[in-house]
Formats: C-alpha cells, sequence, structure tokens
C-alpha cells in the first residue's frame, strides 16, 4: 500500500478558484427627468421588470456615490440602504417599476450618479 503524504499540501480545485457569484448587471442610463420640489431635486426613471427574473434571484438597486442625506423610492416604497450601500428591492418589482431619488442640491441635465440592477442568481 502506497500513502503520500503530500496530497494534503496540494490546494483543491475548489480552494484555488472559489466559484463567484453569478451576478447579471443592468444599467439605468437616459432618460432620467429631474424636478426641482421644495428646494430639492428629484430624479425619476422608469424600468421594466427585468427579463427572465425568477423566484430565486435577489434584486438590487445600487446607486453609485449617493449622499446620506438623500432618499430612494422605488414604486413610492421608501428604501433603506444596507451596509454596502445598497437597496434590495426584489419584492418591490413590478411590470414597471419607477425609482425616484431625492437630493437637497442637484439640478442639471443628467442625473449625477451611475444608477444600476444588480441581479444575484444565487
Amino acid at each position: 500500500m502506497k500513502i503520500s503524504l503530500f496530497t494534503s499540501l496540494v490546494p483543491r480545485p475548489s480552494l484555488l478558484n472559489p466559484p463567484m457569484p453569478d451576478i447579471h448587471t443592468i444599467r439605468l442610463r437616459e432618460p432620467w427627468t429631474s424636478e426641482p420640489l421644495d428646494g430639492k431635486t428629484v430624479w425619476r426613471r422608469s424600468f421594466n421588470w427585468p427579463a427572465g427574473l425568477t423566484a430565486r434571484e435577489v434584486v438590487w438597486l445600487v446607486i453609485e456615490g449617493l449622499p446620506a442625506t438623500s432618499t430612494v423610492e422605488v414604486n413610492e416604497e421608501h428604501l433603506t440602504a444596507d451596509a454596502l450601500g445598497r437597496f434590495e428591492i426584489t419584492r418591490l418589482i413590478a411590470e414597471s417599476n419607477r425609482i425616484a431619488i431625492t437630493l437637497a442640491d442637484a439640478g442639471g441635465d443628467n442625473c449625477p450618479f451611475d444608477v444600476r440592477l444588480e441581479i444575484d442568481e444565487g
């Protein structure tokens, strides 16, 4: 019987290449609209149900550079970010959806943020 002591020293392939999460990204670029409201600016954009979305997937709204003083709503429901600054919106997704971002002072022609949906396929 031949025994090798080196097998425990060789890294297993699963340790070398851990599985990466399957995340599908949908960038929410134009068209955004803005309107002044009580000294603030509200940025709005619509989006449809993500094609192929299944019950086991989790949908996150990610807004890069969002100030802590802003508010975010999806389909008129106020959202609270997680520790990474993302908003879990899976239960809010409908056939047609509307995002509203309210800022203390951010007028202009273009939405000042990189906004995207991240769909975690688990």
